[in-house]
């Protein structure tokens, strides 16, 4: 058992050994030689401390992080067959329905005889919205429409 000791104990130094001859032991080296120094020296940055005390924030500013977007669908005129629609951040897709990621939609849902109502809560960093309803009828293609957020609370957004 000693023996095994002993053996450990000798490949734990080998190891450190290694690595300080590996990382060169420690000092700090330069691009002089080994030289004493070069004479001048930079002083340390100076950072200043913020504190929450110091932030200045307006007084009407709610610190909200997200937008209320109320949907009202009423595709009736064109359709009252079975729909649905999906309601997704434009961000990526710039429209382009081949590009929406739809696992990621903030509404997934049907419409009743082609109309519907939802109210979502949008944080803000989508600033563009992408609805596509998609009609169950044959050779149908999906309509599309996009919502700009214009930096309010709440915007109501009606589709027809």
């Amino acid at each position: 058992m000693s023996n095994a000791l002993t053996a450990i104990k000798y490949y734990f130094y080998l190891l450190l050994t290694a690595l300080l001859i590996g990382c060169g032991g420690g000092g700090g080296g330069g691009s002089n030689g080994g030289s004493g120094g070069s004479g001048s020296t930079t002083p340390p940055a100076t950072t200043n401390t913020l504190t929450v005390q110091d932030l200045a924030i307006d007084p009407d500013n709610k610190l909200e992080s997200v937008y209320q977007v109320d949907i009202d669908v009423d595709i009736s005129a064109t359709s009252t067959q079975r729909a649905f629609i999906s309601v997704c951040d434009n961000s990526d897709a710039k429209g382009d329905i081949s590009q929406v990621d739809f696992d990621m939609c903030l509404l997934k849902s049907s419409l009743t005889q082609g109309k519907g109502s939802f109210d979502l809560r949008v944080a803000n960093h989508c600033e563009e919205l992408i609805a596509v309803i998609w009609i169950m009828e044959q050779g149908r293609q999906p309509m599309t429409y996009t919502l700009s957020h214009d930096n309010q609370r709440e915007t109501t957004w009606t589709i027809n």
